[in-house]
């Protein structure tokens, strides 16, 4: 399976591009550091988000631009990390309607190449396991994809991002119950996705 973390060179390389973009600014220690907090989470929910490393990293730096712009212009920021998250999700809404979801048989038909590191080691047994553990994945990123994007977001957040239901109430803006719902509508939903695809899980 493809490892969601963004590499250590990549944030360096990110940090450097953003330096440049920047002069110093009141804000610019804060801005910093937030992008050293933050950016790993941020491109992990991004990437599995939109399925596209390169993509990913264009939106996480879209997102850090957008809110060093916004500090630029005079405006504070009192959290972060929700305020990062929210321009990250505006952007990747952004996204989806600029881009036509894949189907499911384009998806598995250009990851065969990702697909052939998994038939290069181990036991024909463990090859076959890997290979449908992986196929599982994609069908299954693929079937979120179809979930509303409330129910989307808060199942990544909390099953992606690993945050508790009182982060991700804070960085939505409503309540934990509201959360819980909308995790426990996502998870039925998912299942029945799956069940209709025929997908084991």
């Amino acid at each position: 399976m493809q490892t969601t973390t963004a590499p250590l060179n990549w944030r360096m390389m990110q940090k450097a591009q953003l330096r440049v973009s920047i002069m110093k600014q009141p804000y610019e220690d804060a801005f910093l550091k937030a992008f050293d907090e933050y950016a790993d989470a941020l491109f992990r929910h991004a990437f599995f988000r939109v399925s596209n490393r390169e993509r990913a990293k264009d939106l996480i730096q879209d997102a850090f631009l957008k809110a060093w712009n916004y500090i630029q212009e005079g405006n504070e920021v009192q959290h972060w990390k929700s305020f990062l998250y929210r321009i990250l999700n505006n952007l990747i809404i952004d996204e989806y309607r600029r881009v036509k979801e894949q189907s499911l048989d384009s998806l598995l038909e250009n990851s065969a190449s990702e697909l052939n590191p998994l038939i290069a080691v181990g036991s024909r047994s463990e090859k076959e396991d890997r290979l449908d553990d992986d196929i599982t994945l994609k069908k299954v990123r693929t079937l979120i994809k179809e979930l509303p994007d409330t129910y989307r977001v808060a199942l990544t957040m909390r099953y992606i991002d690993g945050l508790s239901m009182k982060e991700i109430a804070t960085l939505l803006d409503v309540s934990e119950n509201v959360v819980s719902v909308r995790i426990h509508r996502a998870l039925a939903r998912l299942k029945e996705l799956c069940v209709k695809a025929h997908i084991i899980i």
